[in-house]
């Protein structure tokens, strides 16, 4: 009898360990669970926050002072569309299109600061970008150095000239800036080729949390 005792003592105590094995598992189970619903259900928000952001690009759209490439979401100034605002193969600003750059600049960071206060959640990449234009018969190659350096060149000159004027949009915690230079290549250019004499901005919406 006593042995028989001890045996079924050890067994109600090997079930109540592995009852509490058990009790700990879904506890923590439970909890990864919903630590992953909560992951998943950001997610999903940011990704439909995604989708319907080009409502909020509404107002810089409808702006007079950009024309929208809707192709490769940029934007272009329409004051210095198919004009030479930089010195002929240089990349000086001339003097009498620095008020409309500076303009332009003050609008792009009143709409980051609109999205940034809207979509706390969300971080930005403002992509400026240097273009060039090629010789009406375009027999400059699209990849001559050349024009990558004097454009990328060029894009530092406008950020450098906001810079100058109190326009920094690295204020914002979410949202980084790239400059580059596409030269005679790139996306969206303009079929009339003296048109690609600009600068083009590009916002690149992303997920951060």
């Amino acid at each position: 009898m006593k042995k028989n005792n001890i045996f079924w003592i050890s067994y109600s105590d090997l079930m109540t360990s592995l009852f509490f094995i058990m009790l700990v598992l879904f506890v923590l189970s439970v909890g990864y669970l919903n630590k992953k619903q909560k992951v998943l259900i950001n997610e999903i928000e940011g990704v439909n926050k995604l989708l319907n952001l080009e409502k909020q690009f509404e107002p810089l759209i409808k702006d007079n002072s950009f024309k929208y490439l809707p192709d490769c979401k940029k934007f272009i100034v329409r004051d210095l569309m198919g004009i030479e605002i930089f010195e002929p193969n240089q990349f000086v600003i001339k003097p009498e299109y620095i008020s409309t750059t500076i303009k332009v600049g003050y609008k792009i960071e009143n709409f980051l600061e609109q999205l940034t206060t809207k979509n706390p959640d969300l971080s930005y990449l403002l992509v400026i970008e240097g273009n060039m234009a090629n010789t009406f018969d375009k027999r400059i190659n699209k990849d001559d150095n050349y024009g990558y350096l004097i454009s990328y060149q060029r894009a530092l000159s406008v950020y450098n000239l906001w810079l100058k004027n109190n326009i920094n949009f690295r204020k914002y915690n979410n949202v980084e800036v790239m400059l580059c230079g596409s030269g005679f290549n790139g996306l969206c250019r303009d079929e009339i080729e003296e048109n690609n004499k600009r600068f083009s901005i590009q916002i690149i919406p992303k997920v951060s949390k």
